[in-house]
């Protein structure tokens, strides 16, 4: 869902072309994303009515202890695919003998260290920081709601979806997708 279909290589890279570079963190707090969990969660729970009273009770209870759980799992995972979306800016090198685990990770802060072009726009980077808080909370919701009340969860998978998208034209606008001449025959 989050490959991006493309090498390395089919960006123009600054560093690469010795543009100069500057180094930036997009830092997401916890305590945000919950609060947008949580009220996104409230909002759409009470949007059902009260035919749906055991859905929604469920819904509503998606930060509680014990359910925050999978939203902690949810988050590294989707923390991850938004680093991974970013390639062209957050790669780094395969640390030698590294050991990764499956431990439960709860940071205070869901940071995204990056290399960008001394050229990209503060604004544009405004926006990319607030485009991927809102793919990470969609996802959350999205995939508690494919859980809890599938039917409701497609809405969610289209907002993070749409983020996605938006992460990606931002990126690909940036980095200058490749294209090769075409050539008379």
């Amino acid at each position: 869902m989050y490959h991006l279909g493309c090498s390395e290589d089919c960006y123009n890279s600054d560093a690469r072309n010795g543009k100069e570079t500057k180094n930036i963190t997009l830092v997401f707090h916890r305590e945000q994303l919950l609060y947008d969990i949580k009220n996104y969660a409230y909002i759409e729970g009470h949007v059902w009515g009260e035919e749906n009273q055991h859905a929604q009770h469920t819904l509503v209870e998606i930060g509680e202890e014990g359910n925050v759980d999978r939203v902690n799992r949810i988050l590294g995972v989707v923390h991850a695919a938004a680093i991974e979306m970013l390639y062209p800016y957050t790669k780094q090198e395969p640390i030698d003998d590294e050991v990764i685990c499956d431990q439960m990770w709860i940071p205070k802060d869901y940071k995204i260290p990056m290399s960008i072009p001394a050229t990209m726009s503060r604004t544009t980077l405004h926006l990319l920081n607030r485009l991927i808080h809102e793919f990470m909370v969609a996802r959350v919701i999205y995939d508690w709601l494919s859980i809890t009340h599938p039917e409701a969860a497609r809405n969610w998978l289209e907002k993070a979806l749409e983020a996605a998208e938006e992460i990606n034209s931002i990126k690909h606008t940036r980095t200058g997708v490749l294209r090769r001449p075409s050539h008379p025959l």
